[in-house]
């Protein structure tokens, strides 16, 4: 899946690529076929997919939207204010986290049911009608919820959510228990949350991260004992997962690495990297692929 951001001009959208279909080696100048799935009068920040592959949920300017990639339908799962930056499904795909430029994160249940509304087709006159498009007014159940999501936005509800302290940039979700997700904002906090007790605020701090206003991505190792993600200083930084322990500092380019990403067993063995060490670090030097660390 790639996602478009859009501005005032241009849509935000979601395009999804059969890479199956795609040969081997692509030349760089050949066209490759992508399918709109969603688009909207705003920004769309970040999506995710579940770990079955049958939805995706996406973070707008406008709220969260879930897509049902088998039934071609489309829900808004979250509306409010505050622009959704960044979503992580956790590992049974039950429920979206959502985090909030003005701090919040909330949990939402995918089981719930939900109306579709206002989720408007690309204005591409020789484009097929999409079945993701689709523009039903809202419901009376539907402004009910988005009453009570208002609320949360003011943060007069204080079940299912926690406050962080700046906008929050990343998160990452552990398959070893779906109850603990971490979650870095924009301040240069991160935090282990057990997803139960959100009310007691975070189990575990990370200290030594660099962060004044950039999105900048968490990475987990396989085995989920150790914690990654680069900083505004341009360093890159681990620790342990359970005892908070900074474990590693070092700079491997000159620029901020935005995105970091530790791949998982299968993935290791796909690319016939070893299994046990190694992590890819993205900034605007390179793309680096850091071994033994």
């Amino acid at each position: 899946m790639i996602t478009t951001l859009g501005s005032d001009v241009s849509k935000g959208s979601l395009y999804s690529l059969d890479a199956n279909s795609l040969p081997d080696f692509v030349e760089p100048t050949s066209p490759v076929e992508f399918e709109c799935l969603f688009s909207i009068n705003g920004t769309v920040w970040t999506a995710d997919c579940n770990p079955s592959g049958t939805h995706a949920a996406l973070g707008t300017s406008m709220g969260s939207a879930l897509l049902d990639l088998e039934a071609r339908s489309q829900f808004w799962i979250y509306r409010g204010k505050s622009d959704v930056l960044s979503q992580q499904f956790i590992s049974s795909g039950n429920v979206v986290l959502c985090g909030l430029r003005n701090g919040l994160i909330l949990t939402i249940d995918t089981r719930e049911k939900h109306i579709s509304n206002n989720i408007a087709a690309p204005n591409h006159s020789s484009a097929a009608p999409n079945p993701f498009m689709t523009n039903l007014p809202l419901g009376r159940r539907e402004r009910r919820r988005n009453f009570v999501r208002s609320q949360i936005d003011r943060g007069q509800i204080s079940s299912g959510h926690v406050r962080m302290t700046s906008a929050v940039c990343s998160m990452a979700s552990l398959s070893c228990d779906e109850n603990y997700f971490l979650a870095s904002s924009m301040d240069g906090s991160i935090k282990l949350f057990d997803i139960r007790a959100l009310r007691n605020g975070g189990v575990q701090s990370y200290e030594g991260h660099i962060n004044s206003h950039s999105r900048l991505q968490l990475a987990v190792n396989p085995s989920e004992t150790l914690l990654l993600t680069g900083g505004e200083d341009c360093s890159v930084r681990i620790w342990g997962i359970k005892t908070g322990e900074l474990l590693f500092s070092e700079t491997f380019s000159e620029s901020c690495c935005t995105t970091v990403l530790w791949p998982d067993l299968e993935g290791y063995a796909r690319h016939r990297l070893d299994q046990s060490h190694g992590a890819w670090l993205g900034s605007r030097d390179g793309l680096f692929y850091v071994q033994d660390i």
